[in-house]
């Protein structure tokens, strides 16, 4: 599917006007959107705010929950939550376009993960200010902006008076930050769709047209408990763990110097990584421990399957078993849980692409590349699911997951003006005459 056209430049100088002009509503629907607290199973407040925005854009607002999706459950990316969806919706709205143009989707996820230490920030986490030219916040840049600057690029397109001549969609989703299964992996399923995708993540204006796979293992080792007075009449399971917990630090460093991607290289220092993230062990200082537990999340490349990966995995803990009578007579256990995402990628060629890379340059003025993103992202859906092309672009990320998150006020503007464009571009469009 090729982009409808290039936007005239009169054209492109209505909507810049008009995002002007509406500058102050955006920054307030975005403060209002970081101001709610949307942590997992607490996304509706913010869902509330964007439908009223959407309504007040005469879109009809349409829920997808998860439950209700037939089949979600047999999915291989859906991770059962003992949470319910009655109050959790994604949302979905069309402003129907005026011809048979190319149509779009832009989809962006309003939760966000939880600010930690409240004593490690500067501010309020959940703020919503704006102070020297920043929105202060939690999700001010992952991607609550985001979110906002979609919605208000067609507020900007009806005050310039362009219409669209393929349908443009919003698809706001929740658990994004937790695998997306609930969200967008929903939305797709229920039939959200269109002839391309933008999601605008927080890439730094660049495209994100790629994603490694993940996901997260883990491995029980079972030990002998014993009185610490009679050490040696037990089996210290943290210790039977120990050669697993590094042959798995070697396969990292094995990993990252044999699995290569230019588009995650050219601008990351690996294509994919494994982390060992907990290791947990006894349960009192006088005692030998009989359970160790290590959890890990591993990566994988878009030339790579996860068939494959888990075998790694499980080769190599079985490797670091042998030799040892203990763990050849009680056998580590591994179990693959949680998260696992598959991996995703579009052609750097791919018309949407270069359409929004062409905005970035030629009206943004900045310098956009394709890149590929070392986790998991949305886009990956629908380019697996209905061969959609999806692209992730978006502002800049300021300590997203980390303290003291914000956005410049100024991105906010500029992507709602890219947006804006790359719609017009994309769906083609026409100028409605002046009613004076």
């Amino acid at each position: 599917m090729e982009p409808h056209e290039r936007v005239a430049a009169a054209a492109s100088e209505r909507v810049e006007d008009a995002v002007d002009q509406i500058s102050d509503d955006l920054v307030g629907f975005a403060s209002d959107l970081v101001r709610v607290r949307s942590v997992l199973n607490h996304e509706e407040p913010a869902q509330e705010l964007v439908r009223e925005r959407l309504e007040a854009l005469d879109l009809e607002v349409e829920e997808i929950r998860a439950d209700e999706v037939p089949g979600i459950e047999d999915h291989d990316e859906y991770v059962e939550r003992d949470l319910s969806y009655e109050d959790r919706p994604n949302l979905l709205a069309t402003r129907e376009g005026a011809d048979d143009g190319p149509s779009l989707l832009f989809n962006g996820h309003v939760d966000v993960v939880p600010e930690g230490d409240r004593d490690a920030w500067s501010f309020d986490p959940f703020a919503g200010t704006v102070e020297d030219g920043r929105l202060l916040g939690r999700g001010a840049s992952d991607m609550k902006g985001g979110v906002a600057a979609m919605i208000y690029a067609l507020e900007a397109l009806d005050r310039a008076g362009i219409e669209l001549l393929g349908d443009l969609s919003f698809n706001t989703v929740i658990e994004e930050e937790y695998g997306g299964s609930g969200g967008t992996l929903a939305s797709v399923l229920a039939g959200v769709d269109a002839d391309a995708v933008v999601i605008p993540e927080p890439t730094g204006f660049d495209s994100w047209i790629a994603n490694d796979g993940v996901s997260y293992f883990r491995v029980t080792v079972e030990g002998k408990g014993a009185h610490a007075a009679e050490t040696d009449a037990g089996v210290n399971a943290i210790s039977k763990l120990l050669p697993i917990y590094h042959a798995l630090e070697g396969l990292h460093d094995e990993r990252k110097t044999t699995v290569h991607d230019e588009l995650f290289e050219e601008w990351h220092e690996h294509t994919v990584s494994l982390n060992l993230g907990t290791l947990r062990g006894g349960e009192w200082v006088s005692s030998v421990p009989d359970e160790a537990v290590l959890e890990a999340r591993i990566s994988h490349a878009p030339e790579e399957t996860r068939e494959g990966l888990r075998e790694t995995v499980e080769r190599t803990v079985e490797r670091a078993a042998e030799g040892d009578p203990w763990l050849q007579e009680h056998p580590p256990e591994i179990e693959w849980f949680g998260w696992r995402g598959r991996s995703a990628k579009i052609d750097p060629d791919e018309p949407i692409v270069r359409t929004v890379e062409a905005v970035a340059e030629t009206t943004l003025d900045r310098e956009s590349h394709a890149k590929g993103f070392p986790g998991g992202i949305d886009s990956r859906f629908f380019v697996n699911e209905t061969g959609t092309p999806a692209v992730c672009f978006g502002p800049g990320a300021y300590n997203i997951h980390g303290t003291d998150e914000y956005l410049p006020v100024a991105e906010l503007e500029e992507l709602t003006l890219a947006l804006a464009l790359t719609a017009m571009s994309w769906c083609g469009y026409r100028v409605t005459p002046d009613e004076s």
